[in-house]
């Protein structure tokens, strides 16, 4: 390397090739043979995952007195989080509406029962479909779909994702227990990764077919609204950065020398912005996911017939999740179901997720409940037959227990039982040793 390169690197923040580990230097690096995976390479996968699942079960077997204080202090937390994020509900709708918000006693008295059992519906097509992305990708990588490992692979991802920052604690837990169920390492890492992608690019593609058409579906009294112009503009751009992602993981798998230079340099920038502080150790995690997605990828476009039913199917998941506020307002509102409302709320769903995405909140707490307020709020306030506005409130929470507070409460409950089975267990082995 002579000098200019050398200058060239210090100005661009690429490190030199004497800086970047060996271990990251070498991922990826083997060329296939005939179209097949290389022994070596495939060693040094397992030798990966094997490390990460033997972490994980060290982290697990590690039932100490702390471990279990700092767990109940960050559920007490979550728990204090989602209260104060629901109460802050009540003074807002009144500021938003003029009115006060509907009691609960007057939301069930005007609830429709059909419409809320469609409700149920939807919530468990939502659920089935949601599942039903791992079950493909395992049915195409495994030839099986293993029902209830996608089942449990969907819940500890939603639960994951919920109780950490910028929801991004689920693949790891879901890499382990795939793996755990015997599922070869490649697949378990890939399985994950491919569904996160082919579901962001779905979400990303709906939501640009709705927010383009956003000012001809909303009301104009919506349009008008100071606050809808900057939760429209965030959204937009949080929804370019979430796209940006698997973009990234793609670009790498094409071209996986150039995808991992983009890397280092994206992370140096972070480093030196201080929001990655383990840079190494980072580095080697995201090449490493890139170079086990480069395989699925490759996997997939060998059969790239199996790439249309697997969009498709994110696709119809992501319209029956952000439909699911249209079901929840017809359920709880005195309102005929119509082509434009469903529109409306879809892309009012849209918008508050996608404004409150880059919140570092468990589950963007507090600020997706105020975003969908709003735009629910306005929507159901538009429509004639009487202000519906006040009773916006109850859509947004029913609409965020179905979609991200039973999974939280039902992770929660699971976990207390484990604590209760783990101190069982130890009583028992601690008797039987006497």
């Amino acid at each position: 390397m002579n000098m200019d390169d050398k200058q060239d690197n210090r100005i661009s923040g690429t490190p030199e090739p004497a800086e970047m580990p060996a271990e990251v230097a070498e991922i990826g690096e083997t060329a296939p043979v005939n179209g097949e995976e290389p022994q070596d390479e495939r060693s040094k996968d397992k030798r990966i995952m094997d490390d990460f699942a033997r972490q994980v079960e060290e982290r697990k077997s590690q039932d100490t007195k702390a471990k279990r204080r700092n767990w109940w202090i960050k559920t007490v937390l979550l728990i204090v989080l989602i209260g104060a994020s629901i109460g802050t509900l009540f003074p807002i709708t009144k500021g938003l509406t003029g009115e006060n918000p509907k009691g609960f006693v007057e939301m069930v008295n005007g609830a429709s029962l059909p419409y809320f059992f469609l409700l149920l519906g939807a919530v468990l097509a939502y659920i089935i479909f949601e599942s039903f992305q791992y079950s493909y990708i395992l049915k195409t990588s495994t030839g099986k779909f293993r029902i209830r490992n996608s089942l449990k692979t969907s819940f500890l991802g939603k639960y994951y994702d919920g109780v950490t920052p910028l929801g991004t604690g689920g693949q790891p837990f879901q890499i382990y227990y795939l793996h755990k169920k015997d599922i070869p390492a490649g697949i378990a890492t890939a399985v994950p990764l491919v569904k996160y992608t082919f579901s962001t690019f779905a979400k990303g593609v709906l939501s640009v077919i709705l927010f383009s058409l956003a000012f001809t579906l909303l009301p104009v009294s919506v349009q008008k609204d100071p606050y809808f112009i900057t939760i429209y503009v965030v959204a937009w751009v949080s929804m370019f950065l979430n796209m940006l992602i698997p973009v990234i993981m793609v670009f790498g798998s094409l071209f996986p020398r150039a995808g991992k230079k983009l890397i280092i340099r994206i992370i140096n920038v972070l480093a030196k912005m201080h929001i990655v502080k383990r840079k190494y150790k980072v580095t080697k995690k995201y090449v490493t996911e890139m170079s086990e997605y480069r395989r699925a990828l490759k996997e997939i476009l060998k059969r790239w017939w199996i790439v249309i039913p697997l969009s498709l199917i994110c696709l119809v998941t992501a319209g029956i999740n952000f439909s699911l506020p249209f079901f929840t307002s017809l359920a709880l509102v005195n309102v005929q179901p119509t082509v434009e409302l469903w529109l409306q709320m879809l892309c009012g769903g849209l918008l508050a997720y996608y404004s409150a995405s880059l919140v570092p909140t468990p589950g963007n707490s507090g600020v997706v409940d105020i975003t969908s307020l709003f735009t629910f709020a306005s929507v159901l306030g538009s429509l004639p037959g009487g202000d519906h506005g006040p009773i916006a409130i109850w859509v947004v929470i029913v609409w965020r227990f179905f979609t991200y507070y039973i999974y939280i409460f039902s992770g929660i409950g699971i976990n207390i039982f484990e604590i209760i089975r783990s101190a069982v267990r130890r009583r028992r082995a601690k008797r039987e040793a006497k």
